[in-house]
C-alpha cells in the first residue's frame, strides 16, 4: 500500500481541557456527495485516537506543498498540541492549521471497526479552500505533484 499516493492532512478536535489538539493523517477520502462526506483511518494506537472518535466534531486540514515540516511536527506522537501561534480556528472553535490548501469542519458519524483501525465518518459542515499544490504521501515519504 505504500505505492498508493496519498494526500496529507492534518486531523483535529479539542481535548477535554480544551486544547486544541492534532494529528498527520492520509488515510482520508470522500465518502459521499449527498451530503458531503468523508472517512479518515485512525490507528487505534495513536495518541488522540480516543479524542477523535468521541468528539462530537473534528476538523481537517489538507495541507499544501510546503507545509511537510507540519505534517512531520503533527505526526509525532509527543507533538499533537497545537502552539497558540500556529492555530487557526475555524467557525465553530476547531483547530485548523494555518496555510493549509483546504480546511473542512466535520460532525462526527458513525465510527466502524477496521483491523487496527477506526474508520470515523464525518458529515461535512464547512469548508474553505485556496489555490495551491496539496503535500503528497508516498513510499513512506513526502513528496509533491509534478506540474
Amino acid at each position: 500500500m505504500a505505492h498508493l499516493v496519498a494526500g496529507v492532512t492534518v486531523v483535529a478536535v479539542k481535548d477535554d481541557a480544551g486544547r486544541s489538539v492534532g494529528m498527520t493523517a492520509s488515510a482520508l477520502t470522500a465518502l459521499s456527495l449527498e451530503p458531503p462526506m468523508l472517512l479518515v483511518c485512525i490507528d487505534r494506537s495513536a495518541a488522540i485516537h480516543d479524542l477523535i472518535v468521541r468528539a462530537p466534531a473534528f476538523s481537517v486540514s489538507i495541507l499544501a506543498d510546503d507545509q511537510e515540516s507540519v505534517a512531520r511536527r503533527f505526526a509525532d506522537p509527543e507533538r499533537h498540541e497545537f502552539s497558540a501561534e500556529e492555530v487557526a480556528a475555524g467557525p465553530s472553535g476547531l483547530p485548523l492549521v494555518e496555510g493549509a490548501l483546504a480546511h473542512v469542519e466535520c460532525a462526527r458519524g458513525a465510527v466502524l471497526g477496521g483491523g487496527d483501525h477506526s474508520i470515523v465518518t464525518g458529515t461535512l459542515e464547512w469548508s474553505r479552500t485556496r489555490e495551491g499544490a496539496p503535500l503528497c504521501h508516498f513510499r513512506s515519504g513526502y513528496g509533491r505533484l509534478a506540474r
